[in-house]
């Protein structure tokens, strides 16, 4: 018992002194985390065939065999691409598209007096001329002065007739009508009521002259002192040089 008592006392316990570490500093936590390789940095993946989770940096899951590589890295995916391409291009050399046709722009016979020399001016024509217009012939039959406009304007009527000689309709626009006063104003056909109240207004409003047709009509002009009636052979177009005049001037209108 006394040897064991002696032994007992000779034994050293972590109580009965200080720690070795009581003079050091604790240990300071790392804030910094960045990783030391790149090895590190890589995620884990669940493959989509078996489930089993695997590392991001494999071509093939380790458990299942199924690639785990992206499509564009696949070389099926490619060489389908390739084959697509290689298709495309044989068959534009074999089967070229068909080149668009460029149609030929028709050309419009510009317009002509009727029974006169070949050159003759169409500006300042008499009345009771034609005038043949690509097969449309256009005559000025007669004009004279009636009633009086709401505005007090004289109303001056154009007697005017159409002849188609082609084969297709033709289109009529009262628009493509002015008068031209003496003072070289120009005015469109009239469309109001006159000083006694009548309405009045050009016949002519898009009619359709069918081939071998003849059409006649009336337009109103509320001009005092008209000089002459002009006509336009294009609805689209007031291009001076292409206007066609009759002179009223020389012929008295009818009381």
């Amino acid at each position: 018992m006394a040897r064991r008592d002696r032994m007992r006392s000779k034994q050293w316990h972590f109580s009965d002194s200080g720690s070795r570490f009581a003079d050091k500093k604790r240990y300071t936590p790392i804030t910094d985390r960045t990783p030391i390789s790149k090895t590190f940095t890589r995620k884990i993946m669940f493959c989509k065939r078996c489930g089993s989770r695997v590392v991001s940096n494999v071509s093939h899951c380790p458990y299942c065999g199924k690639s785990l590589l992206p499509l564009i890295r696949r070389f099926w995916f490619w060489s389908v691409i390739v084959c697509i391409v290689g298709a495309a291009v044989a068959l534009l050399l074999f089967y070229p598209p068909n080149a668009p046709t460029v149609e030929e722009p028709v050309e419009v016979p510009a317009p002509f007096v009727v029974g006169a020399p070949e050159g003759t001016s169409l500006k300042g024509l008499q009345v009771e001329t034609t005038v043949d217009c690509n097969t449309l012939n256009v005559t000025v039959v007669d004009y004279y002065q009636e009633n009086i406009s709401s505005n007090g304007e004289p109303i001056t009527a154009v007697e005017v007739r159409f002849f188609n000689s082609g084969p297709s309709p033709v289109i009529l626009y009262s628009t493509q009508w002015q008068m031209e006063s003496a003072d070289g104003t120009r005015v469109d056909c009239f469309i109001g009521k006159t000083a006694e109240g009548d309405s009045i207004r050009s016949e002519l409003e898009t009619v359709s002259l069918g081939p071998g047709s003849t059409y006649t009509t009336t337009l109103y002009f509320a001009v005092e002192s008209p000089s002459s009636v002009v006509y336009a052979p294009n609805a689209l177009s007031y291009i001076e040089d292409e206007l066609i005049t009759w002179n009223l001037a020389s012929v008295s209108p009818d009381s």
